[in-house]
């Protein structure tokens, strides 16, 4: 296809446009946050940053990965930062103030292994999120394996622990002075 815009498809650095059809629930989650974001004093926002520091969890099947992730923990895709490989993929995972790469398992990978390689959760990803009884029941619900209920802890946190489709294990918490009475 040649058209007016075709300058600007060559120039995205992947040089890929994506195969899948627009996902209407990425596309009301970016036009809220853009809306929001003229509603605030200052105007648009510029690139979003990515933290100083953020995981990169490895998969050997990181499409599922991230239909779990999106689906099941309720992280959101950074839909264009995707790097799309014939090999593989890398995506840029959001949740909060946070980020999460996700990519391929392999040696020529840096080496990194998923955890059915290793035999074993190889880390574990701590996640604060706005509403935990919501976010386990959400879960549970999606048949994430639970490898640690929902409680109360002595520090002030309300967590739980569950491992994701390979195996990486995910803390989700919220601090218990801010959870409003039901």
């Amino acid at each position: 296809m040649t058209d007016d815009l075709e300058p600007l498809r060559r120039s995205r650095p992947d040089r890929v446009l994506p195969d899948d059809p627009p996902d209407p629930g990425i596309l009301a989650r970016e036009k809220a946050r853009l809306m929001a974001a003229i509603n605030e004093p200052g105007g648009l926002p510029g690139p979003r940053p990515t933290p100083s520091i953020y995981p990169r969890l490895a998969y050997r099947d990181e499409r599922a990965a991230l239909e779990f992730l999106t689906r099941v923990f309720g992280l959101n895709e950074r839909r264009e930062a995707r790097m799309e490989h014939p090999d593989g993929m890398l995506a840029w995972l959001e949740i909060g103030d946070g980020v999460v790469m996700i990519g391929r398992s392999g040696e020529e990978r840096h080496g990194l292994v998923s955890p059915l390689d290793a035999g074993g959760p190889t880390g574990m990803v701590n996640v604060y999120v706005a509403d935990v009884d919501g976010h386990y029941r959400r879960a549970q619900a999606a048949g994430a394996r639970i490898v640690m209920p929902l409680e109360d802890m002595f520090w002030g946190d309300r967590r739980y622990e569950a491992l994701d489709l390979e195996g990486h294990r995910w803390h989700f918490a919220q601090r218990r002075s801010d959870i409003q009475p039901g």
